[in-house]
């Protein structure tokens, strides 16, 4: 059975062009891995519910992966990153950054989220 992934894109007030590039991205991700593209979540501005409704279909497993185009999808700041890779971590749910190949699915990804993770938390705390 392949993967079934689900989008989370993320777009500034009133800049709904992106939303395309971010879906022919996700497409391109799911067809290179062979994996199944499914539906997306998205998120206008700033804050984390449509982040935290995207885990939870995947908690609830609806989709087994989580696909952004982008590390800046994740948020407009790094300790919104920082964040959302906490939760998706916490949360058990595999993450893939398509365009940085960081995929937390796999041993070398995983290590780069927990690091970032871990770096972040560091300067958080100075």
């Amino acid at each position: 059975m392949p993967v079934r992934a689900a989008l989370f894109t993320r777009q500034a007030s009133g800049s709904a062009a992106e939303v395309p590039g971010q879906h022919a991205a996700f497409r391109a991700a799911c067809e290179v891995r062979g994996w199944s593209a499914g539906g997306s979540v998205g998120q206008i501005g700033g804050g984390f519910r449509a982040w935290q409704a995207v885990l939870r279909l995947v908690q609830r497993g609806r989709y087994d992966v989580v696909v952004v185009d982008t590390w800046d999808r994740l948020s407009a700041t790094e300790a919104g990153k920082i964040h959302a890779l906490r939760m998706a971590r916490r949360a058990g749910v595999r993450l893939l950054i398509s365009e940085e190949g960081i995929d937390s699915g796999d041993p070398i990804g995983l290590a780069l989220v927990d690091s970032l993770i871990s770096a972040g938390a560091a300067v958080a705390s100075r």
